[in-house]
């Protein structure tokens, strides 16, 4: 199981092959401005060099990814491929997992057109279902529906979901199950509250670009010939 920040770093990998390719592979400072980028990722992280370099010796370790000795700087690549025998497209669908936590399928079609996988819903649908049916051991599994959702997110399984994912999820479920409480019960205002009510709001705007590139791909439907 992948902790949090080798998600992050196989992630970037996987992105940065297809977006950069000139720069592909990824040296080490590359490699952390890239999981620190505040772009496409979620949560977003603030890591620095004694972070990373223990996540980089694991993950070679464990065979998610190779380094690459070079004249100036030594680069690192990912086995992504071979660790897990994806496809490409099926790496698409990974890699946005890994960067942004749970989405659905009409969310993740604009974030993996930018990786060469360039498809409608119903075809990122069916390449979710094969990540989930993959053997040995499933790749993906489809999320139970958070309050007011109409379609379902899809996460990886390659280690423990994201925490801002989860709060967010929770703080959706109380506003649902409890939108009159008061009183001693509440919360205290504070940092703490201020955390919460960002965090649910990042859930809200996930849930409006979800919607949003629903109604996009819906559209797409009508008007073509």
């Amino acid at each position: 199981m992948l902790d949090a920040i080798q998600q992050r770093i196989v992630g970037v990998l996987i992105e940065k092959e297809r977006t950069v390719p000139d720069g592909y592979p990824l040296t080490e400072n590359a490699l952390l401005a890239g999981c620190n980028q505040k772009s496409n990722r979620d949560p977003e992280m603030d890591l620095d060099a004694t972070a990373i370099h223990p996540a980089i010796l694991a993950l070679r370790e464990d065979g998610w990814i190779a380094r690459i000795e070079g004249n100036r700087a030594t680069r690192y690549r990912h086995r992504i491929e071979e660790r897990l025998n994806v496809s490409r497209d099926q790496q698409a669908v990974l890699c946005e997992l890994l960067l942004r936590g749970p989405q659905t399928p009409g969310a993740l079609k604009p974030r993996v057109a930018r990786l060469g996988f360039h498809a409608e819903p119903d075809a990122i649908l069916r390449v979710l279902h094969q990540l989930a049916e993959d053997q040995p051991t499933p790749l993906v599994e489809r999320q139970p529906r958070r309050p007011r959702e109409r379609d379902s997110r899809w996460g990886h399984l390659l280690g423990p979901p994201a925490e801002s994912w989860l709060a967010g999820a929770t703080d959706e479920a109380d506003d649902v199950e409890a939108p009159s409480r008061s009183g001693p019960d509440r919360p205290p205002a504070g940092a703490g509250g201020e955390r919460t009510a960002v965090e649910a709001l990042a859930a809200r705007v996930d849930r409006l670009e979800a919607d949003l590139a629903d109604l996009r791909a819906l559209v797409e439907r009508l008007t073509s010939p």
